[in-house]
């Protein structure tokens, strides 16, 4: 990790060109005037690498870059990608997956490979970083200021990954690999990891041959707490509560009348275990057989097959009898029943993802001043497991329930009992069958196709010209399977008394037994298969249908986008004095056409049975199909001002637009019938793209070696935002809410991001080995939408007001040391969630470190550190009292060794 890498100021110059696809290439100022050689290593190294990209590019353009050949500071890129001011990571379960900038979540910001577009196996359009490997990559540019020349209609920013270049090596020959072990607490397991990579290049630079690879077994364990069908208000006259005669749950004459009073649909505890095994596979040949002619292939390919295994109760209070309840404010912040049930859940959900890209590009110095470039490039994504999932529930009836939530802690206290059994959460007697389904969900097939020619033409003096031409199609198709609404519930409620056999108790002790006796800890585990083997024999025996799911068109999709676009862009270069002034300004234009296609059903019939669960009649389905076009012209200005050689003054402004998201689009439809979330969501293929005006300055100073001092302001207007709407819709006995995503008012985001970097070198030694980077972002907006569900206001999705990282290190001889603190303010993660009420993802702060220690020239022994404070995250519903998702996600410890040669 710290063997030395000579960085040539050139190639910094170059890397947002020449390490990047023919529509990137001109995306900084590529001044060719040569310096002194620097040498530095490990941090340092990508510490100047990305320094050296921001003070020569024209826009804003943020970076990070591996430390070595393969080694990227932190576990992932979105977790490297968080150390970048004005970016914050959304975490799933302990792990980055998903980027905002500047207040803008995922959907709003493009993720390009080499400058092109890959596939992703998401519904929509977000990138998911945990499928892609960071040691196939070297390193990332984020893009806040766009240009006409760069791929990527966004509003947040354009994040290009780079793969490696063999010919931009200094070194013929080179080859890194590691192998190392991660411990997960709550697991206790050990996950081993490999990687390598090679890069070749001939003594004349005309042929090189560059290989990466890389190999995760996890297995990984969060205990989560949940309000799984979220809150909802009730009254003591709902139908709810035995109205009408329909048997349910029902009120004692202890209690007193209530009205819209919100309470927990359900309680939901888990433990939630996650079994990955992920190959990553990257290769780049490049071939120069002339000065002037380079060509570049590079393939990339993903493997990821995921099983996710969901251990449960739910505490379901449509049965029993409410004997007790305390309100404060509306809220219902304990209650008990009696002769009510509890379910016990298993979730099994498997799936195989699979990513993959291909690209060729061809660069022809045809003159001395024009420089001709081809790209073309194919991508594809898809995801399987359909027919491998389930979702199996058994029930204990006759239990009495309870939960208490005065104490204002996340987790709300819970348990129940039984007269007939002791240690009723983890006795396998009187357990009967409920409710399954057999398969269920969606495959999902993305394939892009991209082809890009480009010119530029720089002759000697002031002014240079770039222009190009592309084209992008993209077809996301959604295939989804489900099981009847009748099939599903064949035994809800049963009397059918299960074998004790298929039981055990899970001994996994949920959230390591904090909170006491005030909670449950264990509760029954048992094979779902073996389960519904169980249960198909009881139905052959019964004559009750019982199959696996069958397609389902409703919940199915196409959708197929063709985009033409063309730019030009003139660089101009001059002095403001005695003060060198690069600017950029472009317009760049992209025509849009698309088609969405699927089927419609509706519901015509709903009733509760009684048994905590609804009987739904739907309408046969009617296929659908939509298009739209639009055109956008998107004008850019970026300029950069030299006022001393350390000192620079940015500024820019830019007409930006983000497409869509392709789930929006969709005309797909689902369905929960579960009392308490009645919901029905769908698409909108009417939807028109996000549009803003945007401007920015920048201020810049490299006060010393390594070194930088930054700040940025901006300001974004949007036109409109794409609001979720949810309306109530009652059918028969059930009321459903609703959600469809419209076209709402737009907004203004502000604010302004703070950066500091700096390597100690004028410190006496052993000191000068110490160094710095933080980062700070504040930004605000003043979109005010309203949730007429909870009567709420809500502003944007993934907006953190406030985000801070602050990165320590050491290097020093042999010895490498990082700490690094990264916290954000809480965030809007869901607009409409369950039940249509907003959620909020709650403040988060987590402490890794990393230590390392060269052994000699080829060895390096290492330990990484994720979590070490334990952090618990928290999404709650409207109000901090109202939890939705607790979680613990214990701390993770790698250690391995490094080799490189």
């Amino acid at each position: 990790m710290s063997t030395k890498t000579t960085l040539m100021a050139a190639t910094a110059l170059g890397l947002l060109g020449a390490w990047a696809a023919p529509s990137a290439v001109w995306a900084q100022d590529a001044s060719t005037t040569a310096v002194e050689e620097i040498v530095v290593t490990g941090i340092r190294a990508s510490q100047q690498q990305s320094i050296d990209i921001k003070r020569n590019a024209v826009g804003v353009v943020d970076s990070i870059a591996s430390e070595d050949l393969g080694k990227l500071p932190d576990q992932n890129v979105a977790e490297s990608l968080q150390r970048i001011a004005g970016v914050t990571i959304e975490r799933n379960r302990g792990e980055g997956r998903y980027v905002s900038v500047r207040g803008f979540g995922p959907k709003f910001n493009a993720v390009t490979v080499n400058g092109r577009t890959l596939a992703t196996d998401n519904n929509g359009r977000e990138f998911s970083f945990d499928v892609l490997p960071s040691e196939i990559i070297s390193g990332a540019d984020v893009y806040k200021s766009p240009q006409a020349s760069v791929n990527g209609a966004s509003i947040g920013a354009t994040i290009d990954v780079r793969t490696l270049r063999p010919l931009e090596q200094r070194q013929a020959f080179s080859a890194a690999g590691s192998v190392s072990g991660t411990w997960a607490e709550l697991r206790n397991k050990y996950n081993p990891e490999a990687s390598g990579v090679v890069s070749w290049r001939n003594a004349d630079r005309t042929l090189g041959v560059a290989l990466s690879a890389s190999y995760t077994d996890q297995k990984v364990r969060d205990d989560e707490f949940t309000i799984g069908a979220g809150h909802v208000r009730r009254s003591s006259t709902d139908s709810y509560y035995n109205a009408g005669g329909v048997a349910g749950a029902r009120i004692g004459p202890g209690v007193a009348a209530f009205s819209g009073v919100s309470m927990p649909s359900n309680l939901s505890p888990f433990f939630f275990e996650r079994d990955k095994k992920m190959l990553g596979l990257n290769g780049t040949v490049q071939y120069k057989p002339t000065e002037r002619l380079t060509a570049t292939i590079d393939a990339l390919y993903a493997k990821a097959d995921i099983k996710e295994q969901q251990t449960g109760l739910a505490y379901d209070f449509a049965g029993g009898t409410l004997v007790e309840q305390v309100v404060q404010g509306g809220e219902a912040v304990y209650q008990r029943y009696q002769g009510g049930f509890v379910d016990q859940i298993i979730q099994y959900d498997h799936r195989k993802v699979t990513t993959d890209q291909i690209g060729l590009n061809l660069k022809w110095a045809a003159t001395d001043s024009l420089t001709l470039s081809f790209d073309a490039s194919t991508s594809k994504a898809e995801r399987r497991g359909k027919e491998d999932n389930d979702f199996t529930t058994i029930r204990r009836k006759n239990v009495d329930t309870w939960f208490d939530r005065r104490s204002g802690n996340e987790m709300y206290s819970y348990g129940f009992t039984s007269p007939n059994y002791a240690n009723a959460a983890t006795n396998p007697q009187g357990v009967t069958a409920h409710y399954y389904i057999w398969g269920g969900g969606s495959d999902v097939d993305d394939e892009i196709n991209e082809f890009a020619f480009d010119a530029n033409w720089k002759p000697e003096g002031m002014v240079s010209l770039r222009a190009g031409l592309a084209s992008q199609s993209r077809k996301k198709t959604i295939t989804a399977v489900e099981m009847p609404f009748g099939e599903q519930c064949a035994y809800c409620d049963s009397n059918q008394v299960l074998p004790t056999t298929l039981f055990q108790n899970t001994n996994r002790n949920f959230f390591d037994g904090k909170y006491g006796n005030t909670i449950l800890h264990d509760w029954l585990i048992y094979d779902p298969r073996a389960l519904i083997l169980q249960v198909k024999e009881y139905a052959t025996r019964d004559g009750k249908a019982f199959n696996p799911a069958i397609p389902s068109p409703s919940a199915s999709s196409v959708v197929d986008e063709k985009v033409l676009l063309g730019y030009l862009l003139t660089d101009i270069k001059a002095d403001l004095g005695t003060m060198p002034l690069a600017v950029n300004v472009g317009v760049r234009i992209e025509d849009t056409d698309y088609t969405s296609a699927g089927a419609s059903r509706t519901v015509t019939s709903a009733k509760p049975n009684g048994a905590g669960q609804n009987i739904i009649t739907v309408s046969p389905v009617v296929p659908v199909s939509f298009k739209g076009h639009y055109t956008d012209i998107l004008p850019s200005f970026n300029a950069r001002l030299n006022v001393t050689d350390d000192f620079i003054v940015r500024l820019a402004a830019s007409r930006v637009m983000t497409r869509p998201t392709l789930s929006d689009l969709s005309p797909r439809q689902t369905i929960q019938t579960n009392p308490g979330n009645e919901t029905i969501r769908r698409g909108n293929p009417d939807l028109q793209p996000f549009r803003a005006t945007q401007v920015e300055g920048g201020l810049e100073w490299y006060f010393s070696e390594m070194s930088l001092l930054s700040f940025a302001a901006f300001y974004k207007n949007i036109d409109s935002f794409v609001t979720l709407v949810t309306t109530p819709q009652k059918v028969d006995q059930v009321t459903f809410q609703v959600t469809v995503p419209s076209n709402g008012n737009g907004a203004v985001v502000k604010g302004f991001e703070l950066g500091y970097r700096q390597v100690f070198n004028q410190l006496p030694a052993p000191f000068d080995g110490l160094g710095v980077q933080t980062s700070f972002t504040y930004a605000e907006s003043n979109a005010n939408y309203t949730n007429t569900v909870a009567n709420v206001s809500y502003g944007l999705e993934g907006l953190s007001k406030y985000s801070y990282s602050l990165v320590g290190f050491y290097e020093k001889g042999p010895i490498q040391a990082r700490v690094a603190y990264t916290w954000r303010d809480k965030f809007l993660q869901v607009a409409s969630g369950r039940n249509g009420e907003p959620e909020y993802f709650d403040s988060y702060g987590q402490v890794d470190i990393g230590a390392s220690y060269n052994v000699n020239d080829h060895f390096t022994v290492f330990v990484d550190g994720l979590n070490l404070t334990d952090t618990e995250e928290f999404i709650y519903s409207v109000t901090p009292n109202r939890t939705k998702e607790f979680r613990t996600t214990g701390r993770r410890v790698a250690a391995g060794v490094r080799m490189r040669f």
